[in-house]
């Protein structure tokens, strides 16, 4: 995947929602996204007690990721491709929205002087539309 790539799965997420099927989806990962946003924004809430943000981080994106995947992989979009290919792809998403995450969070943290909670906050709606847009047009296609 190369930036041109990255480009137009951001631009196909911002401007072609497409059929209602699409919306159907939508809908889900939404709902999906609510509940993993909960998740691992209480689980990144709750590791602060032990690590930094960037441990944090760590810790409960790998545990949110893992629960999305499930959720998106079987209700969602209801696939029953090559399970193995379609988790590496979907890790691949998530490696990107954890790198955009990172930084974003560095950003408002260490440049910006943030709180580490709310800096996280202002990073879900830019996570959430790269996330949707890699598994619709790549993870699950």
């Amino acid at each position: 995947m190369n930036f041109q790539d990255i480009q137009k799965l951001l631009l196909m997420g911002f401007y072609k929602i497409g059929p209602a099927s699409s919306l159907k989806q939508l809908s889900k990962f939404g709902l999906i996204g609510i509940l993993n946003a909960i998740l691992g924004y209480g689980l990144f809430v709750i590791f602060l007690n032990w690590f930094n943000y960037f441990g944090a981080l760590v810790f409960s994106h790998i545990i949110a990721v893992t629960h999305s995947y499930l959720w998106n992989k079987f209700w969602t979009f209801k696939s029953n491709k090559n399970p193995l290919k379609e988790f590496i792809k979907f890790n691949s998403v998530y490696f990107l929205v954890f790198l955009v995450n990172a930084i974003t969070l560095f950003l408002l943290v260490d440049v910006f002087n943030f709180d580490p909670r709310v800096g996280q906050l202002f990073a879900l709606p830019i996570i959430t539309i790269i996330s949707f847009s890699g598994h619709k047009y790549w993870s699950f296609k």
